[in-house]
């Protein structure tokens, strides 16, 4: 395909003077997200746009993609234009060879019940015909490791498997426009550096949006600009990084060095010679997969990374631990004594990768009350006051909907609610995603401030050591300390 060069009259993007505001299912009107943003992108250009979490980034990327305010209601003022194209006068399909957007939570932008039907149903839209369908659908699967899960189903993928199936449907597609939202997270480290290749390589138009600086993007941008306070500016990397981190808050202290915990009751949790066998009924090509782990020992107040590939068997480890699936063979005792999975499911809180699988109430208030009014030892009041200091620490807004809030935001909220379970040990899985350093180690901070044990999956290297003083991986199959 033979894009426009750099120069060309009309920009790949131009927008000019965006303003929108979310419209509001609660009596008073939501303050405006993007206030007289001017953005203007030339053909060819690599673009980083960073911005800590709720400031508007995943809107402005809903917008350019043609998907708000026709999905996501709002009041929209103001021009966008993507390849000479008014977006006002566009329907989002008619924009598939112009702009592919990736979404930060992979989960909202799936349509199709298996992955290979998932990259084929754009080519379709475009009227190609079977022989250039297949050829790009076996392209893209094999260019991101994904021919021997061509039959799976969305729900049997990993968090970064599933990302990496969207990012494969626009490399079908191949679009002159890329819209990255946090696109490098849930990949493992191989995954990313053949992202960044791609972008380095290309010859299109790259927006990347991203709440946190990654060494990936290290000499792959021509240009950086900061989203704040609904506008968006231009400048030298080194400004730009420098204000950008100072807005998420880098330059203070990380609360987990020398943080105080009050641990009341110490516990220890192993795991012992546990074997799981994992089948996915959709995956037709794939064979069984397999996850040993030797041994596993997480204590009141400890700080553990779990690393590994996508698709190594994190998630699956996980589900294990907190009682949701029970291995093939092995043990879980707490101090000593053997646990089942419905024990083991009190104990352990396992935040999810995506929260929307957790959160599932009409406010912010019911979500963070449900467990506490079903205790015996609390009256309302006692409840009301725990949620209210809950929300507080949280950022958290109590008659907020949470299916309207960002994306980040609702990652807090499923973390404010585990906060008030208290329990002993919590699984934070790929909690960072999409969340800055600051908030991230915040949360974390608050979860273990009790002195509960705390295993963090994380991909991002910088992050896990800022947290971690034990790691364990996944390699081959087995889990062993690294």
């Amino acid at each position: 395909m033979n894009y426009p060069t750099k120069g060309t009259q009309d920009p790949c993007l131009d927008i000019r003077n965006l303003s929108f505001t979310y419209q509001s299912w609660k009596k008073e009107k939501n303050s405006p997200v993007l206030a007289g943003l001017d953005l203007r992108l030339e053909h060819k250009s690599k673009t980083l746009l960073l911005a800590p979490f709720d400031r508007g980034k995943s809107t402005l990327a809903r917008i350019i993609s043609g998907l708000c305010p026709k999905y996501l209601p709002g009041a929209l003022e103001g021009s966008v234009h993507i390849c000479g194209k008014d977006l006002a006068n566009t329907e989002p399909w008619e924009l598939l060879l112009d702009c592919g957007y990736v979404s930060q939570n992979p989960q909202e932008q799936f349509v199709a019940l298996s992955v290979e039907d998932e990259i084929a149903f754009p080519l379709e839209a475009l009227g190609l015909t079977r022989v250039e369908i297949a050829r790009r659908v076996d392209s893209a699967l094999v260019n991101w490791g994904l021919d021997d899960l061509r039959t799976s189903s969305q729900q049997e993928l990993s968090g970064g498997e599933r990302k990496r199936v969207l990012l494969a449907v626009q490399q079908a597609i191949h679009p002159h426009f890329w819209v990255l939202d946090e696109s490098f997270d849930d990949l493992d480290r191989s995954w990313r550096e053949y992202l960044t290749t791609l972008i380095r390589e290309g010859e299109g138009t790259t927006l990347v949006l991203a709440s946190r600086y990654l060494e990936q993007f290290e000499d792959l941008f021509d240009q950086f600009a900061l989203l704040d306070e609904g506008k968006i500016r231009f400048g030298e990397k080194a400004e730009i990084l420098h204000s950008f981190s100072i807005l998420c808050g880098d330059e203070l202290p990380n609360p987990l060095n020398d943080q105080k915990i009050l641990i009341q009751d110490e516990h220890t949790l192993v795991c012992s010679s546990l074997l799981t066998v994992r089948i996915r009924i959709s995956t037709l090509e794939a064979k069984p997969f397999k996850l040993s782990v030797p041994s596993f020992t997480i204590t009141s107040g400890d700080l553990v990374t779990l690393v590994g590939p996508n698709g190594s068997g994190k998630s699956t480890f996980s589900r294990l631990l907190c009682g949701l699936d029970e291995p093939k063979e092995g043990t879980f005792t707490l101090d000593g004594e053997e646990m089942n999975q419905r024990e083991l499911n009190r104990s352990v809180g396992y935040l999810f990768q995506n929260p929307d699988l957790q959160i599932f109430l009409p406010t912010v208030r019911e979500e963070l009350s449900w467990s506490l009014k079903r205790r015996k030892d609390l009256n309302d009041r006692q409840v009301d006051a725990m949620v209210c200091e809950c929300a507080t620490l949280f950022g958290l807004d109590l008659e907020e909907t949470p299916s309207t809030m960002s994306y980040p935001l609702r990652k807090a909220l499923q973390a404010a609610v585990y906060y008030l379970l208290d329990r002993p040990f919590y699984i934070l899985d790929e909690l960072d995603n999409a969340l800055t350093y600051s908030v991230a180690l915040s949360i974390i901070a608050l979860l273990r401030r009790n002195g509960a044990g705390i295993l963090l999956i994380t991909h991002d290297r910088k992050f896990a050591r800022l947290v971690s003083e034990t790691t364990y991986a996944i390699e081959a199959g087995i889990l062993e300390r690294a």
